[in-house]
């Protein structure tokens, strides 16, 4: 792995259908360049951490979601239930995508892509972090996946405006393949956003 990364392709883990489903190779990756004894997966969504983990033998790791399917876990009001050596986390990009009464289910007041304007996701994203980062034993990590988005004309850089914890081991770029915003058309001067942020906190 290194500070710009590209997968082309997906990969066979979890479902390609499940909109903003994260490439199971970035999971694999960071897996296999850690080594972590206990694995922890927070917005286990389409399912692609789960079968990456089973696939390197993490028989005991734990996959959470507001998602009924992955528990119902509230990442706002539960408490996390193990504490494991690495985190993934791969939260909504602010209301890129809406999940909760859209992809899945009836609509849920906690569900951070649901947020009431930028400034609300942006304090729910911090409590997620936060809550995460102090179930790290020490030397633990915390890898967050986020992508930059536009809204009526305003860019907004989540990893500007959230608060950053612990100590900020690797930024690494992630390029984006197959967007639905690719085949548009668009007048004026516009930079269509084809990249990702991750970033890795450790304890």
């Amino acid at each position: 792995m290194k500070s710009v990364i590209s997968y082309p392709c997906r990969g066979k883990w979890g479902r390609a259908d499940y909109r903003g489903n994260c490439s199971g190779h970035v999971i694999k990756d960071l897996l296999e360049l850690y080594r972590p004894r206990t694995f922890l997966e927070i917005f286990a969504g389409g399912g692609t951490g789960f079968e990456v983990a089973r696939e390197l033998g993490y028989i005991d790791s734990a996959h959470l979601d507001l998602n009924p399917k992955w528990g119902g876990w509230n990442a706002l009001k539960d408490e996390v239930p193990v504490s494991a050596e690495f985190i993934f986390c791969h939260p909504p990009y602010y209301d890129i995508v809406v999940y909760s009464g859209e992809v899945w289910g009836h609509a849920h007041e906690d569900d951070l892509s649901r947020a009431r304007d930028y400034e609300d996701y942006i304090r729910k994203l911090n409590i997620v972090h936060r809550k995460l980062f102090d179930s790290l034993p020490i030397g633990g990590r915390l890898a967050t996946l986020l992508g930059d988005c536009r809204k009526k004309g305003i860019y907004y850089s989540i990893i500007k405006d959230m608060e950053f914890i612990g100590s900020l081991e690797s930024h690494i770029i992630k390029v984006q393949h197959n967007l639905t915003s690719s085949a548009r058309k668009y007048r004026g001067f516009f930079i269509p956003i084809i990249h990702e942020h991750l970033l890795i906190f450790r304890k």
